[in-house]
């Protein structure tokens, strides 16, 4: 197909010799815990990818980085996920360098991370039913020196792997008159006071690591602290806005690449009619052309809510469009393929995975009306 062609040539270019190095690996080895995938995709550099070369990294564009993602999460799912959720965390952290709340530090910082290729886990999304994407459990109170944080994060992708936990956390409003704001902690994975435990139950993704991470009482530096300015619940200001639209650009583009793997694979199968093959590579490039649109519209900049508008209305069709790609390529391969390989099932259940990410088709379906009649997006 021809977007997996751009896909695997953008993922050689900045990625080099990662997906020759995974070649052949058995699929349910790469989607296994502790699986080889992200260890070679810290070889390659990939924590690096979407940091300028000016310190160290890739600078790959939005559209390059939705095309390496769209192939990594061909060749393992579990590392596309794993690697969207380094990548959205990476890319909030870049635009916050030039940004007016920067501090002076996270500079340093994003060269640290593409220099010594340091995983980045991200700890937002907490799983609880109801609860925005905002909203955050986890509270942090001012001590000398910084802050104690307490609470639980999960699921949390990198939960073994990572070097650095980013996590959304309560903060006592700055004004002293008693309300919340959202803290982002920047957590060495290392910090006396952190330990993590199993989560993740489901088959499939498993390579992820989207596990628990516990907090109790750790320690982060003021320094550490980010403090973008929102009271909870109220909306996303600039920077979040910026780091909700990677974060739909890629993980969408993680999905797409594992419908993908199943789809090429029944096109070279060369069963059914061409009418249905056809079908499939039709759906996969209309899939993979709406993450690029909005990556295209990324990358003009400048991002703001209707760039976030346009990566959630592509990401909520995408995710209709890789449940029918994966059903028909499933049905076109045939029964005596599903009943042979483990590979099949596997990836009809990532299909479906896109939807549990935040947020929600129905948490968001208000805002987007809204939106259409010329509000501005306001995301829980």
């Amino acid at each position: 197909m021809r977007t997996m062609d751009r896909a695997r040539e953008a993922c050689e270019k900045y990625l080099p010799g990662l997906a020759g190095e995974l070649q052949g690996v058995a699929l349910a080895t790469l989607e296994a815990p502790g699986g080889p995938g992200l260890a070679a995709f810290r070889r390659a550099g990939g924590p690096g990818l979407l940091i300028p070369g000016t310190y160290g990294g890739g600078g790959a564009s939005a559209l390059d980085a939705v095309r390496v993602g769209r192939a990594l999460g061909a060749i393992s799912p579990s590392l596309g996920v794993a690697a969207a959720m380094h990548n959205f965390s990476v890319a909030s952290l870049v635009a916050l360098v030039d940004s007016e709340d920067a501090s002076g530090l996270e500079w340093m910082l994003i060269e640290s991370i593409a220099r010594e290729r340091l995983l980045v886990a991200s700890g937002f999304a907490e799983g609880r039913t109801g609860a925005g994407i905002l909203d955050s459990s986890v509270t942090a109170v001012p001590v000398e020196g910084g802050f104690l944080v307490n609470g639980v994060k999960k699921p949390c992708s990198l939960t073994h792997s990572m070097d650095l936990l980013t996590a959304g956390v309560a903060l006592p409003a700055a004004d002293g008159q008693g309300g919340t704001e959202l803290g982002v902690a920047l957590v060495p994975a290392g910090s006396p006071g952190i330990t993590r435990k199993p989560f993740w139950g489901a088959p499939f993704l498993a390579g992820a690591e989207s596990d628990e991470i516990r907090l109790e009482d750790v320690h982060v530096p003021q320094e550490l602290m980010l403090r973008p300015q929102v009271e909870l619940g109220s909306g996303l200001d600039t920077l979040q806005t910026v780091g909700f639209v990677w974060f739909e650009l890629l993980v969408t583009s993680a999905y797409t690449g594992a419908v993908a793997r199943l789809a090429e694979a029944a096109v070279a199968g060369g069963r059914g009619s061409a009418t249905d093959r056809a079908a499939l590579v039709t759906g996969m490039e209309a899939a993979a052309g709406l993450a690029e649109n909005v990556a295209r519209q990324v990358d003009a900049g400048p991002v703001g809510n209707d760039e976030l508008a346009a990566s959630l209305t592509a990401r909520y069709a995408v995710q209709d469009l890789l449940v029918d790609v994966a059903d028909r390529a499933a049905e076109v391969l045939g029964g005596l393929a599903f009943a042979g390989s483990p590979d099949i099932g596997s990836l009809l259940a990532v299909s479906r995975a896109l939807a549990f990410h935040p947020p929600s088709r129905t948490a968001s379906a208000q805002a987007l009306l809204d939106h259409c009649d010329g509000a501005p997006l306001r995301v829980r």
